[in-house]
């Protein structure tokens, strides 16, 4: 990885803890850090996940991600990196936002992988754990979520 690659993904993970709420090392823990990146760079048009990425060191916090999630060209593209990391998904991005900003043919609503299902920030948010794809113990099922 070239040092402009590490220093965009290092801008991508601080930008994700603004916006997740989640901290560095939850994010990195995931091992999904870098598959993210490049799926959300995939499915946007050239140079709007840096246009993102610049919104975000714009200013402090909370004024930036208030800003940048009314955009109507970066909101949009923000509430999805909350998506991807929370359900390990991308949603397709609204046919008018598409018209006016551009397309990709990766810009289709899908889960990235199994993996980035199983790591979703919202199992952890919700104290559970992926449905079918870790074992909780038998008899688990009896007792409520933590």
């Amino acid at each position: 990885m070239s040092r402009a690659e590490a220093s965009r993904a290092e801008r991508f993970v601080e930008m994700s803890v603004r916006l997740t709420g989640f901290g560095r090392v939850d994010l990195l823990g995931t091992g999904l850090a870098g598959r993210y990146l490049s799926a959300v760079d995939a499915a946007l048009p050239d140079g709007v996940l840096d246009e993102l990425l610049d919104a975000f060191e714009a200013g402090p916090a909370p004024e930036v991600e208030t800003r940048v999630l009314r955009d109507p060209k970066l909101g949009p593209v923000a509430r999805n990196v909350i998506l991807t990391w929370y359900c390990g998904t991308w949603t397709a991005l609204p046919e008018p936002w598409r018209e006016a900003y551009g397309a990709s043919p990766f810009d289709t609503s899908r889960v990235l992988s199994a993996a980035a299902y199983q790591a979703g920030l919202q199992w952890a948010a919700a104290g559970a754990h992926p449905a079918g794809a870790r074992q909780q113990g038998y008899g688990a099922w009896a007792e409520a979520p933590q």
